[in-house]
């Protein structure tokens, strides 16, 4: 039988894994531990769908020598014309630094820790950062029980509302090989931690995420909001003359 300290510590290390292939970084260990971490991700697969994903994804990635997966990960956030995004604002209201970030901010207030900006480069609400938050709430749960409340309200208000449509774009971007194996163990391990915290998928999932146009709900709110941006603007400016 796995003890609550054993559970929370399987949880805790899936949580780690997925910071590591989110969180940007120049350093050149940045893949350091990874396979140990897959390994043992291995030996705890939370289903045959996971199992195959870390099998894969073992398959295609050397520690020794990562480039194809720091590649892909360029090929995937930061190519342009159109880089994923990986800011869970973005799948909140169709920008960055939103409501989601404002919350994640708020969280880290009643705490002592801080985002440590030489290692992570993106806001507070990047998916990597929020992965690494709920590793370290969930090593700390058992000294206080103010993390274990943290923990689930990050998962809650912030993880749960955005995450599938950024799993669905990774899965289906065009550059992502490594990366849509990575998308498939997380979505399995968000089914899982919907359970662990009793957080049911959102209702929206799958109906509202998309206009009839097929465009995505981020998009189309991204696009309105610029739309009244420039209707303002001439507005201002036919004021002037």
């Amino acid at each position: 039988m796995t003890s609550k300290g054993e559970f929370a510590a399987g949880r805790g290390l899936y949580y780690s894994l997925f910071s590591r292939f989110f969180v940007f970084s120049l350093s050149g260990d940045r893949f350091t531990g990874l396979n140990a971490m897959l390994g043992l991700a291995a030996a705890h697969a939370l289903n045959e769908e996971s199992a195959a994903a870390i099998m894969h994804i073992q398959a295609k990635f050397d520690e020794k020598n990562p480039k194809n997966l720091a590649d892909e990960f360029d090929d995937i956030f930061h190519a342009p014309p159109s880089p994923l995004r990986n800011s869970l604002s973005y799948y909140d209201e169709g920008y960055e630094v939103g409501h989601a970030c404002a919350k994640v901010r708020k969280i880290l207030a009643r705490t002592d820790l801080r985002r440590d900006e030489a290692k992570f480069k993106e806001s507070e609400d990047n998916v990597g950062f929020v992965f690494a938050l709920m590793s370290e709430f969930i090593a700390r749960e058992g000294e206080l029980e103010l993390y274990g409340e943290l923990e689930e309200q990050l998962f809650k208000e912030i993880i749960n509302p955005n995450i599938d449509e950024f799993i669905e774009s990774l899965f289906n971007h065009e550059s992502s090989e490594i990366y849509k194996d990575v998308a498939v163990l997380l979505q399995g391990f968000i089914e899982f931690e919907r359970v662990v915290l009793s957080a049911p998928r959102p209702i929206n999932h799958g109906e509202n995420k998309k206009t009839l146009d097929g465009v995505s709900r981020s998009e189309a709110i991204r696009r309105q909001k610029n739309r009244v941006r420039k209707i303002k603007a001439m507005e201002e400016e036919n004021a002037k003359k």
